[in-house]
């Protein structure tokens, strides 16, 4: 895995940075802590589905207002493939799986041992994608539970095909009814030998979010 890369700004307008200011950057190290076990745990959950090695990109914690997220990703109409969960539990919060569509349906027909990823049957490829995230996201949940020593219990998976802006809107919007700044840990994996990924995205809430930096202000104390 790579070596942990912080961008920071001190404008809370700059789409391009992770919004923190200096003094709150010991915190943001720690919390990247977390970030990188669950990639670590989801990593490996993926390597075992696909029986390929899997990379991770330098796990990022993103913090700006949620109307600004959709450029931080630059996916925009990019049509993307997101297996989403609720996490329940002492405190609560969404987390959801992204990955290109054509690149689901590449994982889906491995998963179902199908040649041709266009002959996938429909309900096969739903299947698999809803195992697959169900695998990596618990993972990646259970290493930050074990991390902050919380309980999260994630709710079935679902699953939904369309643009990625009109996906992450419904995430944004109820974050912003809790709070004016979003926090998001991202991991991006990629196979060996392709060019697209997905990215696991945790959007928690706001005592979700207090509980996590109150852990890793002991950390640096």
């Amino acid at each position: 895995m790579s070596r942990k890369i912080l961008q920071t700004s001190q404008d809370p307008n700059d789409s391009e940075a992770y919004c923190w200011t200096n003094k709150n950057l010991n915190n943001v190290e720690s919390l990247l802590e977390i970030g990188t076990m669950g990639a670590g745990h989801a990593t490996t959950a993926l390597s075992e589905i696909v029986h390929e090695q899997i990379e991770v990109e330098v796990p990022r914690l993103h913090t700006a207002p949620p109307h600004l997220v959709p450029k931080i990703y630059g996916r925009h109409e990019r049509p993307t493939t997101v297996i989403y969960m609720q996490l329940k539990g002492e405190l609560d919060g969404d987390i959801m799986l992204a990955f290109d569509a054509d690149e689901a349906k590449q994982i889906a027909a491995m998963m179902t041992m199908t040649p041709n990823q266009d002959e996938v049957d429909p309900a096969l490829e739903k299947s698999a994608m809803e195992e697959l995230g169900s695998i990596m996201i618990c993972s990646f949940v259970s290493a930050i539970a074990d991390f902050a020593e919380i309980q999260l219990i994630p709710t079935p998976p679902q699953l939904v095909t369309d643009t990625f802006d009109a996906i992450i809107d419904g995430f944004l919007a109820k974050q912003a009814l809790v709070c004016d700044i979003a926090l998001m840990f991202d991991a991006t994996f990629r196979r060996t030998h392709s060019k697209a990924g997905g990215t696991i995205i945790l959007f928690p809430s706001l005592e979700l979010q207090e509980t996590l930096l109150k852990k890793a202000r002991k950390l640096v104390s």
